[in-house]
């Protein structure tokens, strides 16, 4: 019975390109261009060709394999995900990271993702005590790439005077600007653009 459900685990691991992970845990970002560009083909390919049911059992192996769902889902705009990923973003207590969660929502690019994080922002900002695996940085630098992006502003009411933001310990030393760069950065990658990021490391 185990080796069945390893042998399982490894197919969907396979099917999804569980092994993209080291990549993507930064190289990719910096790789030369030409090269970039066909690892970004491959990604969006493999993302739009992987299953659902695939991607969402693949949330459940590890923390690797979540790096590479939501690369997955923001590269293929894979919307039918959502639930999932706010689901992850409503637990106080996650299993993991959650910055790529925002990325996702970043990439699908809807007024609803730009909800999601507002709510998720409203929940995680008033949470008494550090838990790095909460990602409030990246979280706002993606609501406010949203609202940039679709000229909305859900973020005005977690940063106003006296907010939610202002209130939360770490956002002294968070530049919201250099935040919703980076997301924009990120997106760009996940879309096939270059993210300009080895020119800013070089």
């Amino acid at each position: 019975m185990l080796d069945s459900t390893v042998r399982h685990q490894r197919r969907v691991r396979q099917r999804c390109g569980g092994w993209r992970y080291r990549e993507l845990m930064g190289r990719a970002l910096v790789m030369p261009r030409a090269r970039q560009q066909v690892f970004q083909w491959r990604l969006r390919r493999c993302a739009r060709r992987a299953s659902a049911a695939d991607l969402v059992e693949l949330f459940d192996y590890g923390w690797r394999e979540r790096l590479v769902v939501c690369w997955l889902i923001a590269a293929g705009r894979r919307s039918e995900l959502r639930p999932r990923i706010a689901q992850d973003l409503g637990d106080p207590r996650p299993q993991g990271d959650l910055s790529l969660h925002c990325v996702a929502l970043a990439c699908l690019g809807t007024e609803q993702d730009a909800r999601i994080l507002r709510d998720y922002l409203t929940m995680c900002l008033a949470l008494v005590g550090e838990d790095e695996r909460h990602c409030q940085a990246d979280a706002m630098g993606a609501l406010l790439y949203l609202d940039h992006d679709l000229g909305t502003d859900h973020a005005a009411a977690i940063l106003a005077a006296g907010g939610p933001w202002a209130q939360w310990p770490g956002s002294a030393s968070v530049s919201l600007e250099e935040q919703r760069c980076e997301i924009a950065a990120l997106v760009a990658f996940a879309r096939g653009a270059d993210p300009g990021i080895r020119a800013r490391v070089a």
